[in-house]
């Protein structure tokens, strides 16, 4: 019997869009392996490595067997741990049963999109935006409708922004900071935003992964606005902790068991190691304002030489560590301008297409997670380069 086409699963998967940033990291690192030099702009990993401490509670808690399957929703001592932050930070009240850990922020997203959304409902995503945000939906088969955002709102999604729309999304999710262009939400954005989707009796996400990375006064967190806002946050940027792949989320009580329900299937749990030593990850403020001063060191580089160069960076990032330029004046597709900046200059960037259709083909995201250095040999490269073509 000869082996059937799963069709359905072809057509799901086809319409999830590449990764774009990853496939081109994966052609820098071939470029690497046969010897070319390459400047990374495109990747959003931080370039330290996690604080020592960190990694001293993670040792330890190898030597002491702490290497079972934990609590479906995680240990204990993390959620309290994460939910005295948010009062200690914040002044917000959350009692720790609402404190999720999950496999990365990844985890979360996909955790709350399988209990939230179906083939009948609709989730709403800035355009530009995080690239993953509308493939999570895509996997349990939603809609999506992207709005698009530019400076005329500083790349918030405002209430406004509804009024085009045939009906109210069941789930907004926005970020802030945000990726790919660094604003930060204001207050009374936020207020307005919860207020019309809780009327409706609709659902916010806020994704505050890049919350500690900010250059002027530090975000508040949503749930300084509403109890109800579903918050979304992780270790991995402010900590420089990629690889751990740990991440957390603060949902309101209903939510608990049904989304626990999905993590006992899909996850088991969250990893062990990374939890016990996560533990340790609030106590360690000095490496991570070293390290915030650092990004603001390298944005307030990296702005005016762009500008120098010729991009135009129509909003200047108030928080995490990229920058949104449009190329409009080299008439050049943004995915051209990457696949050739890759080869000719050897920089690395992320073509506008990972976030979005709208204005895609004139925007590049540069990150600025790299050395000083690193960063100005970069824009001498690029300089040159564009001289000539």
């Amino acid at each position: 019997m000869k082996n059937k086409k799963h069709t359905s699963t072809v057509s799901r998967s086809d319409k999830i869009s590449p990764f774009y940033v990853m496939e081109l990291l994966e052609k820098a690192k071939e470029l690497e392996r046969k010897g070319k030099h390459i400047i990374h702009m495109e990747v959003g990993e931080p370039d330290f490595g996690t604080p020592s401490a960190i990694n001293e509670s993670a040792i330890d808690a190898i030597r002491n067997n702490k290497t079972f399957y934990t609590h479906s929703l995680g240990i204990q001592e993390l959620r309290e741990t994460i939910a005295q932050q948010y009062y200690k930070i914040d002044g917000v009240h959350i009692s720790n049963e609402r404190v999720i850990i999950t496999n990365g922020t990844s985890g979360a997203f996909l955790l709350l999109c399988a209990v939230l959304l179906d083939n009948r409902r609709v989730l709403a995503v800035s355009d530009p935006g995080y690239p993953c945000y509308k493939n999570f939906a895509l996997i349990v088969c939603s809609k999506i409708v992207p709005i698009p955002v530019d400076e005329k709102s500083s790349f918030e999604v405002t209430v406004e922004h509804f009024d085009v729309l045939k009906r109210p999304p069941d789930i907004l999710l926005i970020s802030t900071p945000a990726n790919p262009t660094g604003n930060i939400y204001r207050e009374e954005t936020m207020k307005g935003l919860h207020s019309y989707i809780s009327s409706k009796g609709k659902v916010l996400i806020v994704d505050e992964l890049y919350n500690g990375l900010y250059y002027k006064e530090r975000p508040r967190s949503a749930l300084t606005v509403s109890d109800d806002i579903i918050v979304i946050n992780g270790f991995s940027k402010t900590h420089a902790m990629t690889g751990w792949r740990l991440g957390w989320m603060v949902v309101p009580e209903e939510l608990i068991r049904p989304i626990q329900k999905v993590a006992q299937n899909v996850f088991i749990s969250p990893p062990s190691i990374s939890q016990y030593a996560a533990l340790k990850a609030f106590n360690v403020n000095e490496d991570l304002e070293a390290m915030r001063k650092t990004y603001q060191e390298r944005r307030d580089f990296m702005i005016p030489r762009l500008k120098g160069i010729g991009f135009n960076i129509p909003y200047n990032p108030e928080g995490a560590f990229y920058i949104y330029a449009d190329i409009s004046r080299w008439g050049i597709d943004s995915m051209e301008f990457a696949e050739r900046a890759l080869v000719e200059a050897g920089v690395a960037l992320t073509p506008g297409y990972d976030f979005g259709a709208y204005k895609a083909g004139s925007h590049i995201r540069f990150s600025y997670a790299n050395s000083l250095d690193m960063l100005k040999l970069g824009c001498e490269r690029l300089e040159k380069w564009l001289k000539k073509i």
